[in-house]
């Protein structure tokens, strides 16, 4: 089955996160092959909301939200695949995905990646250490975490359109999110040297163990792109290699 992309819009908030798909610049957008629109949103529900409202606007039947996510459950290694049933806001709303797309790009995928079919949950902040993970996994009963989704999905049910969620894991359950990482880059996905610098500065004496968990990092977001490389070949109706 062929995805229908003429009329698809995608919404990603960071240039890294959609470099499978186009090389941006923060807040940029792209015409792809075949027809679909992609737009940067920038980190946060808000953002990704009004880019989901303006590809509404311009037509688009289907709005994807795509990029990384944070793991909450146990057993869902970096690089893994989440293609939500559900997406849930901060509040306790929730809203379903396609079953068309969903069930397309899993069997697409799943031969070649670790791919869940299962409920993602919307934060308004990120979830930076493994304490508060657990509570969330615990709490919401979803097995990854993202910023956007939720908004991105209100968009959709209220515009009646069809949505899709595709996320790939970087941080495990296990992992935490260095304090310098999170320094490292605005809202937008710009580089803030100065404060990567203080932030290094500050914390002197644990400065290995950020650097260390940084690396780990690294590794996990190259495995997040690998995956979405390979989704973005379904997208544009390649064969996965």
């Amino acid at each position: 089955m062929s995805l229908p992309v003429e009329q698809l819009g995608i919404i990603a908030a960071l240039p890294g996160e959609a470099r499978a798909l186009a090389r941006l610049r923060p807040r940029g957008r792209a015409r792809l092959s075949g027809g679909a629109q992609l737009v940067l949103s920038g980190m946060g529900a808000e953002r990704a909301a009004a880019a989901a409202a303006t590809l509404a606007d311009e037509g688009m039947s289907v709005l994807m939200s795509w990029g990384t996510a944070a793991a909450i459950a146990p057993g869902v290694d970096p690089g893994a695949l989440v293609l939500a049933t559900r997406v849930f806001d901060a509040d306790g709303r929730s809203w379903d995905t396609d079953d068309g797309w969903r069930s397309t790009l899993a069997a697409a995928l799943a031969p070649a990646h670790q791919v869940f079919e299962q409920r993602l949950v919307d934060t308004p902040e990120l979830v930076v250490d493994a304490a508060a993970k657990r509570a969330l996994y615990a709490r919401s009963g979803a097995i990854a975490c993202d910023m956007e989704s939720a908004a991105i999905a209100k968009v959709a049910a209220d515009r009646g359109l069809a949505f899709v969620s595709v996320r790939a894991i970087i941080d495990d359950a296990s992992m935490a999110l260095p304090a310098v990482a999170r320094a490292a880059m605005d809202a937008d996905g710009r580089l803030r040297p100065a404060a990567l610098l203080a932030a290094m500065a500050g914390r002197p004496a644990s400065m290995h163990v950020q650097l260390r968990a940084l690396k780990n990092l690294a590794v996990a977001f190259r495995a997040a792109r690998i995956t979405l490389a390979d989704v973005a070949k379904v997208v544009r109706g390649e064969v996965i290699a």
